[in-house]
């Protein structure tokens, strides 16, 4: 069986969690700084999958964790 993952994205410090089925949990009303987003989403065991910048000029992180299903 193939392995599953569950990914997220992460712009300065608001981190978007890409569900199933298309939608979106944002954390964006969380108060934290870059830094806080990017330890709350190691200790959820989110491993970086790449970094682009955006037409904005903001790098954008992506992310992945196996799922539990």
């Amino acid at each position: 069986m193939a392995q599953r993952f569950d990914h997220c994205r992460l712009i300065g410090s608001q981190i978007t969690y890409l569900g199933r089925d298309g939608l979106f949990e944002s954390r964006r009303d969380k108060s934290w700084n870059e830094f806080s987003a990017w330890d709350l989403l190691e200790k959820e065991g989110w491993e970086l999958v790449t970094v682009i910048v955006n037409e904005d000029g903001h790098e954008v992180a992506y992310l992945k964790r196996p799922t539990a299903r």
